[in-house]
């Protein structure tokens, strides 16, 4: 598959990578050396999402932002694209990579899986940011009616295929609107580019269908929660969220159960910003990262 990620926005330096893992392979952005900054994207973007954040760290460390299977420079592998076969791809890259001592950076579904990771290989993990992350069953009361209202559409047997894989409208409509400024018409044709046509949009209905709202679907809420244990019990791990005005996933239920049972957390400001907050405050994340690193070697 021809690159459709710019790696020169990432830096001068910056090399793309694509890692041979279980029957496909999953494409990354690197740059830089020493201890490993894995980077992880979610719906329905690309590791392009944290191109501004990758140049404010250089120097920093060995910067590592990930394609998810299916997405970006990412194969397309003929699975079903649930929760459990990203974490799969994803376990297969941590392990080639043999990444260890590694700072997680995770927005959306990104922190889905880096905080199961995280779980799974207490190890091998230095500290954890967090940024709109999806970590819990969110209350739809909390959310704006009309995101309610495309995920009922998407959720909608037909009219959800018809919205999102024949009309696409997730990528047209819901995405280019999480954004305080309309994205650059060049940057939105970056994430546009991987999905130009109904076959190659088929695998993006499962994350909006998978998002656990009011407890559905179950298998979201029970995959997330297998993570709280170490949530509350990583004492020994650094943790950031960030917050942002007015945001958009990270609820304020949500904020208070992090504030209230994940261990070893800072929760700071960053900034004006709505989901996408890479494109919005990345030099603020970037500089969460940096004091996140110095509080993981005190």
């Amino acid at each position: 598959m021809s690159a459709s990620i710019p790696v020169e926005a990432f830096g001068p330096n910056a090399q793309s990578v694509d890692v041979p893992v279980l029957d496909s392979h999953l494409h990354h952005i690197e740059e830089g050396e020493g201890s490993p900054i894995v980077f992880l994207h979610g719906s329905p973007s690309s590791s392009y999402l944290y191109r501004h954040v990758f140049r404010a760290l250089k120097g920093q460390g060995r910067l590592l932002a990930v394609d998810l299977i299916g997405f970006g420079d990412s194969g397309r592998p003929a699975i079903d694209y649930e929760l459990a076969d990203h974490e799969r791809y994803l376990d297969a890259w941590f392990d080639a990579l043999d990444l260890r001592e590694v700072t997680l950076v995770l927005q959306d579904y990104g922190a889905a899986f880096g905080v199961s990771w995280a779980a799974r290989h207490p190890d091998r993990v230095r500290a954890v940011l967090l940024a709109e992350p999806v970590i819990r069953d969110i209350e739809s009361s909390a959310l704006p009616e009309a995101f309610v209202g495309a995920q009922q559409l998407i959720r909608t047997p037909g009219d959800g295929e018809k919205f999102v894989v024949e009309d696409n409208g997730f990528l047209t409509q819901v995405f280019p609107g999480a954004f305080l400024q309309p994205l650059a018409p060049e940057d939105l044709a970056v994430y546009q580019a991987p999905f130009p046509t109904p076959e190659s949009r088929t695998h993006l209905i499962r994350f909006p269908r998978n998002l656990p709202i009011d407890g559905v679907p179950a298998t979201s809420v029970h995959y997330l929660a297998r993570n709280e244990e170490w949530l509350r019990t990583s004492a020994d791990v650094p943790k950031t969220l960030l917050t942002y005005e007015p945001g958009f996933l990270l609820t304020p239920t949500i904020e208070s159960w992090i504030r209230e049972n994940v261990a070893n957390i800072e929760i700071r400001s960053g900034g004006a910003g709505v989901h996408f907050v890479q494109e919005e405050q990345p030099q603020g994340i970037a500089d969460a990262v940096v004091e996140l690193l110095k509080r993981s070697q005190r």
